[in-house]
């Protein structure tokens, strides 16, 4: 097993959620707008470990959870590494190479799945669909994808010019 390369990937994927996560804080002094709400996707994770339902249709309906907010940042931090091994594969296959706009590539294609697994999942429906804002939401999942797959990228960059 090579541990050097897990480790690289652990650390890209870290890296590029606190730039997420960064970020999500400067924009929201800038607009307004809050940052993700790592508690309701802690509850759709610890209902779905209870009750094994993948799909709820009103997560506000669900009983709350005593760790959720931990369970929530945890999932997102894990979902960054398993991005971060994504794209470490489709760079040894050649598919994408290192760098900020090769990661911002990643990053737009990623956003299908918020759009179409995570959102549906949260009951806010494709595309967020059932949202008070729908274009607001993918707006924002774009936005967001594209910088965390930006920071992939250059995270990855960042190993290739000091390994």
């Amino acid at each position: 097993m090579n541990f050097s390369l897990i480790f690289e990937v652990v650390v890209v994927g870290v890296f590029a959620c606190i730039i997420f996560d960064l970020w999500q804080r400067i924009f929201q002094s800038l607009t307004s707008i809050p940052p993700s709400n790592w508690s309701m996707v802690g509850r759709w994770f610890l209902n779905l470990l209870n009750k094994q339902v993948l799909f709820v249709s009103d997560l506000n309906n669900v009983p709350k959870f005593e760790n959720e907010t931990i369970a929530g940042w945890s999932l997102h931090y894990s979902i960054a590494v398993g991005y971060s091994s994504v794209y470490m594969i489709l760079n040894k296959f050649n598919l994408l190479g290192v760098g900020p706009i090769d990661g911002m590539i990643f990053g737009i294609i990623s956003v299908v799945v918020p759009w179409f697994f995570f959102l549906p999942a949260l009951g806010n429906g494709v595309l967020g669909r059932l949202t008070p804002k729908p274009i607001l939401v993918c707006s924002l999942a774009l936005m967001m994808h594209t910088i965390f797959g930006m920071s992939i990228g250059t995270g990855y960059l960042v190993f290739d010019l000091v390994g």
